[in-house]
């Protein structure tokens, strides 16, 4: 069972180990189709269209083992990376989730909403929550 832990707000590179600088740079550019620099992206005073605000990253864990890293910013958007990588594995649009792979999405949305990560009024929202409860 995976579960969302150690949120941190990153407001700086400098809090980043290289990977999830490079993770920071594919977010800002799932977000906006812009290339532009991590450091760019934290950056008050540069264009609004190059800052993401809101900036945080969890640990997603399973028995204690790293399985993704997970961005959020812009108050409802968001990535996820397979845990030291820079694979990007699911996105977060609107408050809701995206992901390719049912089993992955499964997992990823029911620890979301464990985490109160996803909003009830998502249309996704009761099926993840069933498999939550399913888990306790």
């Amino acid at each position: 069972m995976a579960d969302f832990t150690h949120k941190r707000h990153i407001t700086s590179v400098a809090q980043l180990a290289p990977v999830q600088v490079e993770q920071l740079r594919l977010c800002g550019q799932a977000y906006d189709g812009e290339d532009r620099p991590a450091e760019r992206r934290l950056t008050p005073g540069t264009p609004d269209d190059e800052v993401l605000y809101c900036v945080e990253l969890w640990d997603v864990v399973s028995d204690g083992s790293p399985l993704y890293e997970a961005w959020f910013y812009q108050v409802d958007s968001g990535s996820i990376f397979l845990a030291g990588t820079t694979e990007m594995v699911a996105q977060i649009i609107q408050s809701g989730l995206e992901c390719e792979d049912p089993d992955r999405e499964l997992e990823l949305g029911t620890a979301m909403v464990r985490a109160g990560l996803i909003p009830p009024g998502d249309s996704e929202y009761q099926r993840f929550s069933r498999a939550a409860d399913a888990t306790q």
